[in-house]
């Protein structure tokens, strides 16, 4: 598998965005060897061990390229694989998703609401680097008052790592379930072959190794309403429809004993798959709600960094 270093520059959203403000180029290349470390850990621990003979041996042979951020019109989401088999996973991909991990495991730690979350990508949705100080997008850490010295709780750093790792695992393994994919000759002849199915497809592939991990996918919730929340431009991006997103939540619900397997619990275990789950159906079904779209868009057009300030959640009895 060979690792390609690339520094690009982008805008987006119909003005001139700069979305490496959430971090700066310098900055992302000054990063360059412990993100391009992190990713090959992620590869060689949580995908390598679970591939078949035959994928492992496709997968070598794919070139991933590593730009500092990615164009046309890209987001922090933006990766992406091309027919030449190039995985494209740009420094600001990894970056952000190391950031949102970080920021997801301490307001879980610390019983606070990730609704914080959703409200920040809103943030990044609806509004323009011009209206934040210094003419930049706050990064995830700063916006959501992570504090300095969070990864020192263990149980943020473990659940910090199993959201990134998973996170980045998803996204690896759904462009190897693009490239690797062989259509039938009946496929061939139609010519056609409908976006939905495509990502269905890969989605499928992806979990399907997954599942051999001993680990809830949690990073499956953060990716999924990042790309729904900032969604990528065509022909890049993976587009979330319902149906999608139901194949998601029907393929987590009819294997929960294989996802729990292996685990020291695993009632806890089929009771985290079982979660996840319902927290992508509710992602469908924010699909369509429109008044829910618009309330959401209206949130982010007015929120500051200070509407941010981490939300105590309420005691369970």
């Amino acid at each position: 598998m060979r690792i390609v270093l690339i520094t690009l520059v982008f805008s987006s959203w119909g003005w001139a965005v700069d979305w490496s403000s959430l971090y700066g180029v310098d900055n992302l290349e000054a990063q360059r060897p412990r993100l391009h470390e992190d990713l090959d850990l992620v590869i060689a621990q949580e995908i390598q061990p679970f591939l078949t003979i035959e994928q492992a041996h496709f997968f070598a042979n794919i070139q991933i390229d590593l730009p500092a951020v990615a164009q046309p019109n890209p987001n922090p989401f933006d990766f992406y694989s091309s027919q030449a088999r190039h995985i494209v996973v740009p420094l600001l991909t990894i970056a952000f998703v190391e950031d949102m991990a970080q920021a997801y495991a301490w307001l879980w730690a610390n019983r606070c609401s990730s609704q914080t979350v959703d409200e920040y990508l809103g943030m990044l949705r609806e509004r323009a680097p011009g209206d934040f100080p210094e003419g930049r997008y706050p990064n995830p850490l700063v916006a959501l008052h992570i504090p300095a010295g969070a990864m020192d709780d263990p149980a943020v750093a473990r659940m910090a790592q199993r959201v990134r790792g998973t996170t980045l695992s998803f996204l690896l393994l759904h462009q190897l379930g693009h490239l690797s994919y062989v259509p039938s000759s009946q496929e061939k002849a139609l010519k056609r072959d409908p976006v939905e199915a495509r990502e269905e497809r890969a989605d499928g592939f992806a979990l399907g190794v997954m599942k051999k991990n001993s680990e809830t996918p949690a990073g499956l919730v953060m990716l999924i309403h990042g790309m729904m929340y900032l969604p990528a431009s065509a022909p890049k991006g993976h587009p979330l429809t319902a149906a999608r997103l139901k194949a998601i939540a029907d393929y987590l619900d009819a294997r929960v004993r294989e996802f729990s397997q292996g685990r020291p619990d695993a009632n806890l275990a089929r009771s985290a798959i079982e979660s996840l789950a319902n927290h992508i159906r509710d992602a469908r079904r924010f699909l369509s709600d429109t008044t829910g779209q618009q309330l959401w868009a209206e949130q982010g057009r007015k929120a500051t960094v200070a509407d941010l300030v981490p939300r105590r959640l309420p005691q369970s009895r």
